[in-house]
């Protein structure tokens, strides 16, 4: 049955209470202790526990409304208080708070909060009146002049400053960046880098001081192949911020302290509890294949079973799940498993705060239809519009459906979205569906809920009286519920209000990292209530595949290309690495079942090894500069560099920085009129602003104007003398036009004809800027160009000159 617990009593931001809205005759001066009783008299009863004793007094009414005539006008003064004072985000969620309740009381007084709120409101008056040419009254330039002895002397200058520099901006203003409820607040660099290094690295959390971090520090950086400078620099911070495994980091393949592992080959393992975001039988799917992953190259057999005590008890959860190593929401920390032992050990756990799919985006399967067990084929058409999620269009009765192949009018292959109307999951209900309105200690509810829970769960009553008859299940995730946020799963509701706005699909706006995110009510002003929107999530087999290698005994590895490297990162094609093989055999023995090798016995088994470049005579398959840094190449690997003479940082894996990328590119180049960086693979090409695909891609080659017998393009580059791009296939090349964004009519053209020297099939061109020169690269050696004369001026080894070996 659901869990029973007290509901916690009602804070003021739950009742929509924000601080007092001063714009024009407003008293500057915090209220002084005589006041207050006069002041706490006329508040409602049940609200004065929670009143500050700084309450500002209510004589300051709204006698003059003439600045708050447009709330455009206060967004744009709240933006540009966030813009430029750069406010903690606690201070813009109280302005955007009393811009919503001056919104919804209409004019009407709302309630004030602290003294010091009421001033920043009152300045971004002032700036939004500056913002539309309106001069001050004598009145108004009296109470700045009061304002100015209760504010410090430098924070008057940076306001003085924003209404100068507000005279030259335009009337449109993006949205304001707003703190959202139950959105985890954001850490320093120094703050996460103190955080992270305790929990991967040792570093005493009560004394990790400036000595003791800066040497961690470079441990960390070592582990992941980045410069040991010791330094918060941007590589290490963008390292931090990546999803991964919540175990500590080790060198190598090396064990957990004493190597344990367990003394039997045959592994009994049980999964206790669900994700609603995948269906039972994907979820047991995917634990069997990531098992798997290791039975094939040892003795390890692992045997499921569905009550009792199992050596590998696997579950989801969320926050403080009753281990004593609690997960921190959406991102960040993924999961974590326990060496091998009696109790705990070799249990594995997974964040349920996270989106868990096979790694590319939701994984729906539908119920019912004429495509029952089926999965979704997103995006699909229908009556001639294209759908990336469930839809209930051409339906009267508001069930989601979906096609479960690309063209709905051609296949007419279809089946129902999981919704709580068609079943629930788990609980006691027998997978019945909700039974709406159904009711809970006394209330009637006409949705899912989690009151009654404190994991955050949705349940709902398979019978309308749960009090009377005790059944129940779990909500299944629909194709649109939300991720993390407050809103436990909630779908997005569409159309949504936001700050004022209507949003009819998912937004960033009031967000600083860009993240999409949509209201699970109505009225996201009214009810705060939100959640981000899906993603292509984590894919629940490779994850696990990693948290098992660490409930067999191994730890993590520094080689990136390694399963248990730490950083979680999508591979379409996975395959067990030499790394990985090496460590888990160094355990468990050579499985059985490997063919034999060359002499008697069973051989060792073979994975991918990760390339070193000066044991390696590596041919690069891309070179290219984006972003002042150059990078090389190879498979599913890269190196980056600032200094050309420098030894580059890697490998890193191309997956962890240009996510939806294939395992192996063919060129690369970056477009310098918008930075955008442009991979080429096969007969498609992808183009990033900056770590994100750009809608719309991959897209064939022949959209860029190649002819259709080219499937491939060898090299790419944008010559800096002429901002034209040039891409290179066998003896031809091409020049494309970044600006016109089309071919030009004299491509193609031979190679030989127009760059003396410059072989055919070339492997990668770099240009570098405005240097002056261009270098080809070919097998184990380049030719440096000059641009000016167009003659190769020198020809040399990669490794030495380029490598640093």
């Amino acid at each position: 049955m659901p869990q029973n617990t007290a509901q916690p009593e009602g804070s003021l931001q739950s009742y929509g209470i924000p601080f007092g809205l001063a714009l024009r005759r407003l008293s500057l001066r915090c209220p002084r202790d005589d006041k207050k009783k006069a002041l706490e008299s006329t508040i409602p009863e049940k609200l004065q526990n929670g009143i500050s004793e700084k309450r500002m007094s209510q004589k300051a009414t709204l006698e003059n409304q003439k600045v708050a005539k447009s709330l455009a006008k206060l967004d744009l003064g709240i933006f540009s208080l966030a813009s430029f004072l750069k406010l903690e985000t606690a201070h813009l969620d109280v302005l955007n708070i009393q811009r919503n309740c001056w919104s919804k009381q209409k004019g009407k007084r709302c309630w004030e909060l602290r003294c010091a709120d009421k001033q920043l409101v009152h300045f971004a008056a002032k700036v939004t009146e500056r913002q539309w040419g309106k001069a001050f009254s004598k009145e108004e330039s009296t109470s700045l002049g009061r304002m100015k002895t209760h504010i410090g002397r430098g924070f008057v200058f940076k306001v003085l400053f924003i209404q100068v520099y507000l005279f030259n901006k335009t009337l449109a203003a993006p949205s304001p960046i707003i703190k959202f409820p139950g959105d985890s607040t954001p850490k320093t660099d120094k703050e996460l880098a103190v955080q992270y290094l305790n929990k991967y690295y040792g570093c005493p959390k009560d004394n990790c001081n400036l000595f003791v971090l800066k040497d961690t520090l470079k441990k960390m950086q070592k582990f992941f192949g980045l410069p040991e400078t010791g330094d918060l620099d941007q590589n290490t911070i963008e390292t931090m911020k990546k999803p991964r495994c919540g175990n500590p980091d080790v060198a190598n393949y090396n064990f957990f302290a004493r190597k344990p592992k367990w003394e039997k080959n045959h592994i009994t393992y049980r999964i206790i509890g669900y994700t609603p975001d995948l269906d039972p039988e994907t979820v047991d799917d995917a634990f069997a294949r990531a098992f798997q992953v290791w039975s094939d190259v040892t003795p390890l057999r692992f045997n499921r079973i569905n009550d009792g005590e199992a050596d590998i008890m696997i579950n989801f959860g969320r926050w403080e799940h009753g281990d004593g190593y609690p997960f921190d929401g959406k991102d960040g920390l993924l999961a974590h498993a326990f060496a091998p032992g009696p109790g705990i050990g070799g249990d594995s756990h997974f964040d349920d705060d996270e989106l868990w799919t096979l790694g590319e985006g939701q994984v729906v399967r539908v119920k019912y239809g004429n495509a029952d067990g089926e999965y979704c084929k997103f995006p699909f058409w229908f009556n001639g519009k294209e759908y990336n999620s469930c839809t209930d269009a051409g339906r009267s009765d508001g069930f989601l459906w979906c096609s479960t192949t690309k063209d709905f009018d051609a296949d007419g292959k279809y089946g129902f979205c999981p919704h709580e109307s068609l079943f629930t999951m788990g609980g006691n209900g027998d997978g019945q569906p909700c039974k709406f309105p159904f009711k809970f200690q006394g209330q009637s509810y006409d949705q899912c809920t989690t009151e009654g829970r404190t994991d955050g769960y949705r349940w709902c009553g398979t019978t309308e009286d749960y009090d009377r008859d005790k059944k129940y299940g779990f909500c299944p995730e629909t194709a649109m519920s939300t991720v993390g946020g407050n809103s436990e799963g909630a779908p997005c509701v569409f159309p949504f209000i936001f700050l004022g706005n209507k949003y009819e699909s998912c937004t960033s706006a009031g967000r600083s990292d860009g993240k999409l995110w949509c209201a699970s009510t109505s009225s996201y002003d009214d009810d705060r209530k939100w959640g981000f929107c899906p993603d292509q999530g984590y894919s629940l087999f490779l994850v696990a595949a990693h948290e098992f290698g660490h409930a067999m005994g191994l730890e993590h590895s520094e080689d990136p290309g390694a399963l248990m490297a730490p950083i979680y990162t999508y591979t379409k094609n996975f395959r067990l690495s030499q790394d990985d093989i090496k460590g888990i055999q160094e355990l468990y023995e050579v499985s059985p079942d490997v063919g034999p090798g060359p002499g008697p016995g069973p051989g060792p088994t073979l994975g991918p090894v990760t390339p070193e470049l000066c044991k390696h005579e590596i041919v690069f398959d891309g070179v290219a500069q984006i972003r002042g840094e150059i990078f090389f190449f190879k498979d599913r690997f890269m190196w980056r560099t600032i200094n050309p003479r420098g030894k580059p940082t890697g490998p890193l894996l191309v997956a962890t920085f240009w996510p939806d990328l294939p395992e192996k590119i063919d060129a690369v180049y970056e477009a310098p009129q918008d930075e955008k960086a442009v991979f080429f693979s096969g007969n498609e090409y992808w183009v990033y602003s900056a770590s994100n695909l750009d809608r719309g891609y991959p897209k064939k080659l022949s959209s860029l104007g190649l002819p259709p017998d080219v499937q491939r393009v060898d090299a790419a580059f944008n010559w800096g003398r002429n901002k034209r791009t040039y891409i290179f296939a066998g003896d031809r090349y091409w020049k494309y036009n970044e600006e016109k964004k089309k071919m030009e009519l004299a491509s193609p053209k031979f190679i030989a004809d127009s760059w003396n020297g410059v072989p055919d099939n070339l492997d990668a061109v770099l240009g570098l800027g405005d240097s002056g020169y261009t270098y080809f690269f070919k097998d184990q050696y380049y030719l440096q160009m000059e641009d000016k004369s167009l003659k190769i001026v020198k020809i040399g080894k990669i490794s030495s000159d380029w490598l640093g070996c």
